[in-house]
């Protein structure tokens, strides 16, 4: 695992996401820091916000230029993890 800055972590591209299916939601925490992954095996550590419903909740990815969160999202509790590896794996998949 390699860190890019201080936001985007490179992890092995031997680790792969798996199907939905196979996938498993972390326990989840509100304010606990959590990895999420968008593609090409590199993961943002985020902060878990809201737990939404059974299935969703809303994580915030820090942006060092400013106060609060620079980005904000709405994701299944199963695409979250709670290592970069764990949130690779638990990536969404076209």
């Amino acid at each position: 695992m390699k860190e890019k800055d201080d936001r985007t972590i490179s992890v092995n591209k031997s680790v792969k996401p798996v199907h939905i299916s196979m996938r498993n939601a972390p326990k989840l925490i509100i304010n606990d820091t959590y990895y999420i992954s968008f593609g090409n095996n590199e993961v943002k550590p985020c902060i878990l916000l809201e737990i939404v419903d059974k299935n969703k909740v809303r994580v915030g990815i820090k942006n060092n230029s400013k106060a609060g969160y620079g980005d904000v999202y709405m994701v299944l509790n199963t695409e979250i993890g709670t290592s970069p590896e764990e949130a690779v794996i638990n990536e969404q998949i076209s």
